[in-house]
């Protein structure tokens, strides 16, 4: 990994994923960057063979770095490296085109560790990402095997209700949906808790990974 590019808006965290990129590639050659206008800048003249991207930048996401640069660097090893455990965080990155998904609270060495093993074709993850990534898995072979002996769950839902559940499977807290849908708050509450009542489920994660199997929203757009 000689060229390796650090999108990180923190200078703490820039330093901590420096020593770390040095401690697994002694020669490479760091550049950081600041936001996400910055890094496509540097992108425009430059090919990455590692980058570590932040998720939230002052000026957008760290997703539409990804997918940049996954279409002018193709071979460039992407691993985000976030605070975010989530499924929310975690799939649409996946489907961006990381090649890894890093935790910054973790030791530095298991982060140099996890980033040495790309060079061997191992995905750098954090443990505990592995783990909800089986657990995501299981989940979904498991629905994979209802859905096909039962019907589709979005009968249960209302026409408005499906929109609400495309809605917030994107991340938009309730006020922000009700403005997108032109309903009032206490409208959206309700429509909230009317999916959740109806589909079982107790959480945005489990909101977005049904959204998804119901073709109700997709992480990749």
């Amino acid at each position: 990994m000689k060229q390796v590019l650090i999108l990180e808006d923190l200078k703490d965290a820039q330093r901590w994923l420096r020593e770390a990129v040095l401690a697994s590639f002694p020669e490479a050659h760091i550049e950081c960057c600041d936001t996400l206008g910055q890094a496509l800048g540097w992108l425009e003249s430059r090919v990455p063979d590692l980058c570590l991207v932040d998720l939230r930048l002052p000026d957008g996401s760290g997703l539409d770095f990804i997918r940049q640069c996954k279409s002018v660097a193709p071979l460039a090893q992407q691993v985000v490296t976030t605070i975010y455990d989530d499924d929310i965080h975690l799939f649409p990155a996946i489907q961006a085109g990381a090649h890894g998904y890093l935790l910054k609270d973790q030791p530095r060495q298991v982060i140099a560790d996890a980033l040495k093993n790309l060079t061997m074709g191992t995905p750098a993850l954090s443990p505990q990402i592995t783990q909800r990534m089986i657990s995501y898995l299981r989940q979904e072979r498991s629905t994979t095997w209802e859905s096909e002996t039962a019907p589709s769950d979005t009968h249960l839902l209302s026409t408005r209700e499906q929109e609400m559940l495309g809605v917030i499977a994107r991340g938009f807290k309730t006020a922000e949906a009700a403005e997108l849908l032109g309903v009032s708050y206490h409208t959206a509450a309700r429509h909230i808790k009317n999916i959740y009542a109806k589909l079982g489920i107790n959480s945005r994660a489990e909101a977005v990974q049904v959204a998804i199997r119901l073709g109700l929203y997709d992480p990749r757009l």
